[in-house]
């Protein structure tokens, strides 16, 4: 899995991208209300940023997968801890995580592997220490 520089766009994008997909499937009316919610334009990352970087998580999760030719992606939560430490500003958390609750809730079906992405990101996110200047 590649890395990207802490707080930037595809940092942000990535988490978004995988509170799509970490169920399995994309629901379209994830991306719409993703592209409703005004996340993105908080976040100033425009919507080929996000393309490019949802296209690059997906190549990324298909190499690292044990079962590709069945296309079953299992995201370790070491994995999924690394990325959240990705986004260390207070305030982008904030937003991260409200886009993150507008996609799971889109379909009006919140799985069990979405539930767990937000509580990991809920419990990293609350525990780590704020950056210096700042309080979370």
């Amino acid at each position: 899995m590649r890395s990207y520089p802490t707080n930037s766009p595809k940092a942000m994008c990535r988490l978004l991208a995988l509170a799509m997909i970490v169920d399995g499937r994309i629901a379209p009316q994830e991306l719409k209300s993703l592209h409703r919610s005004g996340v993105l334009g908080a976040l100033r990352v425009s919507e080929d940023t996000f393309d490019d970087t949802a296209g690059e998580l997906t190549q990324d999760l298909l190499a690292s997968s044990t079962d590709r030719d069945a296309g079953m992606v299992e995201i370790q939560p070491a994995t999924i801890d690394r990325l959240l430490q990705e986004v260390h500003d207070p305030a982008l958390r904030a937003t991260v995580l409200k886009g993150m609750l507008e996609i799971v809730r889109a379909d009006s079906v919140i799985d069990h592997r979405e539930r767990r992405l937000l509580r990991r990101a809920m419990h990293a996110w609350a525990d780590a220490p704020a950056e210096a200047g700042s309080a979370m």
